[in-house]
């Protein structure tokens, strides 16, 4: 069985995490290579976006999760060149890196049928911009569901949906951290739209 935690944990292990990194870690993005096999491993691909963030830089605890707190900026690095996709990003502190995942743009597209009660397969005209490992959200997606296959007008989930999810339902597929641009260009100013950290075990 996963172990679960009371919500009051969750929350004390989320501002644990924010203490032990610091304050104004910086944030790294990176562009052409895959996500490192875990945060101790050294990056890979062209770093393309840099940025230091806030002092405080993530919001109060709610639920275990904690969300980005001020703006989170960042300036398009040399490697970027004329306009390179975001791969992943890094929080670093003392050229030690405490958090990493995917980075992009999200996506939203509109379901073209309907998905049945405890069915996990969404149908689309097109899927066109959503891979393996998004987020998704929207009516009828449980909370903590992800991608798990991609075919050309079909994304399968993580999850199944209890309620069913309607034709004409606009379902929202975003990576870890949100970029307000789909590629980031040598001096380039940028700003993160969304960060959620969370802490498992609900």
């Amino acid at each position: 069985m996963v172990t679960q935690h009371s919500t009051t944990g969750r929350n004390a292990m989320a501002d644990a995490f924010q203490t032990h990194v610091g304050t104004s870690p910086d944030l790294q993005i990176y562009g052409g290579g895959s996500i490192p096999a875990n945060a101790a491993a050294a990056a890979l691909g062209t770093l393309i976006g840099l940025g230091t963030l806030p002092s405080s830089y993530l919001g109060a605890a709610s639920g275990g999760v904690k969300s980005k707190a001020g703006t989170w900026s960042y300036v398009g690095q040399s490697g970027a060149g004329a306009g390179t996709a975001p791969t992943y990003y890094r929080i670093v502190k003392s050229g030690v890196c405490h958090d990493q995942g995917t980075c992009g743009p999200a996506v939203v597209l509109t379901t073209s049928a309907l998905t049945a009660v405890n069915g996990n397969v969404l149908t689309f005209a097109s899927t066109t911009g959503v891979v393996v490992g998004r987020n998704v959200s929207g009516t009828g997606i449980p909370p903590g569901t992800t991608v798990v296959a991609v075919t050309g007008t079909t994304v399968t989930l993580s999850h199944t949906s209890t309620a069913g999810v309607g034709s004409g339902t606009a379902i929202t597929f975003s990576p870890d951290l949100v970029t307000n641009s789909p590629t980031i260009s040598n001096g380039q100013q940028g700003e993160v739209s969304a960060y959620v950290f969370t802490v498992g075990g609900a």
